[in-house]
């Protein structure tokens, strides 16, 4: 169905026929699984994240304004339900750390995030994920992603790997677009720390690799 989101959106609303509705979902559902999957680092978890989020999406459609594009306001609500949902796991961890650990938890949030006034910092720094073969590390970049403080992955994917400029990620985040600047900053930069070690040894043994050809044919 070659139409607009925002065209199908407007149709269902006048029509109440469900094959409107669906096309939207054919389109999103599985953006949503790759990018909640990163997020969440768990692909049943995500899987529950896109239901709720497509069942959320159509009980509230109505509330669906063109001020913002029909991508951003889908991807803040399943946004919404991954932080729900990780608050809830961090709460229970807490909470089995403390039932086998009595000395106190101090919980440090990273200064990045409540740092606002960093627009001035560049975009064109290194995206790691673009050196990556997505099929043959992926599981190694979900581990590194994992690693990540939850709100600079969250911007990290959503950037990175679904393409969303920062005005649509202010808009999904419910944070400035200097926040989401500062968390993609230094996102990339921690994601990078964690991926150095695949790539030292990675680039090792293609230099080994290719030492050794010259070795066999002289």
């Amino acid at each position: 169905m070659d139409i607009s989101d925002e065209a199908l959106v407007e149709k269902y609303r006048q029509t109440k026929d469900f094959k409107y509705f669906g096309a939207l979902t054919r389109r999103y559902q599985n953006r949503l699984f790759n990018a909640t999957h990163r997020i969440m680092g768990n692909q049943e978890e995500a899987e529950e994240v896109v239901q709720d989020t497509l069942l959320k999406t159509h009980a509230n459609l109505n509330q669906f304004k063109r001020q913002s594009s029909f991508a951003s306001w889908i991807f803040a609500i399943a946004n919404n339900i991954c932080v729900d949902r990780l608050r809830i796991r961090k709460r229970r961890s807490v909470m089995q750390v403390f039932s086998f650990n009595s000395k106190p938890l101090y919980d440090l949030e990273d200064d990045a995030t409540h740092f606002d006034g960093i627009g001035q910092i560049a975009d064109d720094s290194l995206n790691p994920l673009q050196e990556l073969d997505v099929e043959e590390e992926g599981k190694m970049v979900l581990k590194a992603l994992a690693d990540l403080p939850e709100v600079q992955r969250t911007v990290l994917v959503l950037h990175d790997i679904e393409g969303f400029v920062y005005q649509d990620i202010a808009q999904i985040t419910g944070s400035s677009i200097g926040t989401v600047r500062s968390r993609l900053h230094y996102g990339r930069l921690k994601l990078r720390e964690l991926l150095n070690p695949y790539f030292s040894s990675n680039s090792a043994i293609k230099t080994g690799s290719k030492s050794g050809d010259r070795h066999v044919t002289q």
